[in-house]
Formats: C-alpha cells, sequence, structure tokens
C-alpha cells in the first residue's frame, strides 16, 4: 500500500485447498491429480499496521492469559479501512473492464491462434491447467496450448534440465514446445485467454503468477503469503530482465513487494511495462 501500507496474512494454520466454488479440491484429498494436502495460510488480506509479519511459528499462549487488544474506531483507521476498501474494489474493476475490452478487440487474434495450433500439431487448442490462487483456492488456468499433447508426461524425464532453483520447473529451450508455441511465448501470446481468469475473478491484471499445486507442496511457511491477493497476468517478476536468472526465493520477495506496496498506479506503471515486453518480444 501507500506510504507503507501492506497486504499481510495474519497468524494462521493450515487451510486445506479448495476449488473455486468452496469444495474442497481433489489436490487436498488426494485424488488422482497426485497433489498432496496443501499447507496454505488463508485470510482475508490485512492492513499492514494491522500485523507487521506473517508469524508461521508463534508461541503457544497458555490458556487464560491471552490479551486482546481493543480495536480502533479512530476516525483515521476508519477512513485508512475504507480507502483500501475501495480502492480494491477499483482494482476489481478495472480487472473487468480491461478484460472484456482485450478479449472482444484479440477475437481475431484469438481465431488465428486457434486456427494455426489446430493445423501444426494434434490436440485441444486450449491448455487448462489448476493452479493455486487467492487464500489456497486451486482454479482452472486456461492458456492456448503451446506444447506437444503428451508434455505432462515428458515433464520427469526433463527435470535434470530444471534452470530453476526452486520448486518450479523453468527451461528455455523445452523441447516439448512446438514451432507456433515458441512464437506465441515469444510474444506471450500463449497467456490471453488468461483474461477469461480475470473476468470470472480467478485472476487479476497485475498479481503474483499462480503456481502448481505440486509446486506450492514445497513452499516455506513465509513464502505463502503471495496467495494474499488475486494471482495476475502479470507482475514485477514478469518484466524482469531475463527473469529465467533470477532466483526462486527473489521471485517470491519481488511478489511480496508487489504486496506491501500495491496501489493503482503500481498496477498501471506494471501493464504499461508489460505491453512493451509483448512488443519487444522479449519473452523467453
Amino acid at each position: 500500500m501507500a506510504g507503507g501500507t501492506g497486504l499481510l496474512f495474519p497468524e494462521g494454520g493450515v487451510q486445506r485447498l479448495h476449488d473455486g466454488g468452496g469444495r474442497p479440491s481433489d489436490q487436498a484429498s488426494g485424488s488422482s491429480h497426485g497433489d498432496s494436502q496443501l499447507p496454505v495460510a488463508g485470510a482475508e488480506p490485512v492492513v499492514a499496521h494491522a500485523y507487521a509479519i506473517c508469524q508461521p511459528e508463534a508461541p503457544v499462549v497458555p490458556a487464560g492469559t491471552f490479551q486482546v487488544e481493543p480495536v480502533s474506531l479512530t476516525p483515521e483507521a476508519v477512513d485508512a479501512d475504507l480507502s483500501v476498501a475501495w480502492r480494491l474494489v477499483l482494482k476489481r474493476a478495472l480487472d473487468v473492464l480491461v478484460s472484456l475490452i482485450a478479449l472482444a478487440v484479440l477475437a481475431p487474434l484469438f481465431l488465428l491462434m486457434a486456427l494455426l495450433i489446430k493445423a501444426t500439431s494434434a490436440g485441444p487448442v486450449f491448455f487448462g491447467q489448476r493452479r493455486v490462487g487467492m487464500h489456497g483456492q486451486v482454479f482452472r488456468m486456461l492458456k492456448f496450448r503451446s506444447m506437444v499433447i503428451n508434455a505432462e508426461e515428458l515433464r520427469p524425464r526433463l527435470e535434470v534440465l530444471n534452470e530453476s532453483n526452486g520448486p518450479v520447473f523453468k527451461m528455455r529451450l523445452d523441447p516439448r514446445v512446438t514451432w507456433i508455441g515458441r512464437f506465441m511465448r515469444k510474444y506471450s501470446i500463449d497467456e490471453l485467454p488468461q483474461l477469461i481468469n480475470v473476468m470470472f475473478g480467478d485472476m487479476s491484471l497485475v498479481g503474483p503468477r499462480p503456481p502448481l499445486p505440486s509446486e506450492v507442496a514445497r513452499y516455506e511457511p513465509w513464502q505463502h503469503r503471495r496467495f494474499a491477493v488475486r494471482p495476475g497476468l502479470t507482475c514485477f517478476w514478469q518484466v524482469s530482465h531475463g527473469r529465467y536468472r533470477i532466483s526462486f526465493d527473489e521471485w517470491i520477495r519481488l511478489d511480496l513487494k508487489y504486496i506491501d506496496q500495491w496501489t493503482l498506479v503500481v498496477d498501471l506503471c506494471l501493464i504499461f511495462r508489460t505491453v512493451g515486453v509483448v512488443l519487444r518480444g522479449t519473452g523467453e
């Protein structure tokens, strides 16, 4: 937030992942997807002056000794809460407006990409993948399919070539990517269907990129705070030069920087920077 105000998690325990409808997801229940129950701290975002930092290992307080701080009802505190609430409403309104306009304007490009994908490789046009969003909720993120149809089955053979030092898998010259997929990735065209996720509220235009449930299962406790906001199409990491050379911990710190320093001006700046990245074709 402006002036050092941020969105943080209060102290919390383990929350089962839920899908967008509020039901326990198959990741949490151990279904055929193979993802175990994930420890994701979940709570409504709160102002940083109320909770200084997420404490994953808070000391146990003996019964009867817990002291409740009085709730501040000063005009300044009420105005601060209202300011945050209105700015979040404006952020959501911006998401809906821009996603609707973009989907209408980009409809011819969507049709062209669909024809090229179908003409050059077998399989569906879109690729839906389960990702973890705000408060640990699992949703299905959409992309144009840029890989061969059996890409997930081939991934274990490529793990030794992972270019990321964290739980994510990143490989610039991934052999599973089709030639039209490489072009789409260069200009970030494969990400455009996520405008549909933005329109329905699973994602925002700006926010931390949503990870896979299997990746979140390997997170350290402090890294869960990135789920305090909706995941986004773009973020500080997305517009960073040579982003695949950034360590995973630094990537998470960039996400937490966004959460702590979020304003609508920051969102607009990141959107304009993302347009520049797309037009220059510097996607990797």
